[in-house]
């Protein structure tokens, strides 16, 4: 079952867990990763830039099989092995933050061009 988070941790060195990251250059949430199966099938679901490739459970297990890693639960999140970092740092989304001419703090996600239209349109 898709619901299912401890499928195939028999396969899992102890201590391990499976972590499951976004590796579709086209997805927003590219690089992301997921601690939960059900969490990540479900991304896989629901953001449109998978729709082409994860149309049936059978796709998205063929997908997670694939992208999966094991890893130790206690140290800091790291990049899946083998994950190509995006070419272009104009494509890289960020979560970012800071302060407009009033002292507010402004957060958001967006690429490095984005945060400076989003500072422009504040100094406006």
């Amino acid at each position: 079952s898709e619901f299912d988070d401890e499928v195939d941790d028999s396969d899992l060195p102890s201590g391990h867990i499976w972590a499951y990251p976004c590796k579709l250059l086209s997805c927003p949430d590219y690089g992301k990763s997921w601690q939960l199966r059900s969490s990540f099938l479900a991304h896989l679901q629901d953001r449109e830039a998978h729709i082409s490739t994860a149309t049936t459970p059978a796709a998205r297990r063929s997908i997670e099989l694939a992208w999966r890693y094991a890893t130790d639960p206690y140290l800091p999140p790291r990049a899946a092995p083998c994950f190509l970092s995006r070419e272009d740092p104009d494509e890289q989304v960020w979560d970012y933050g800071f302060k407009d001419d009033t002292g507010k703090v402004i957060t958001d996600t967006g690429t490095l061009k984005e945060m400076e239209i989003h500072k422009a349109a504040l100094r406006q």
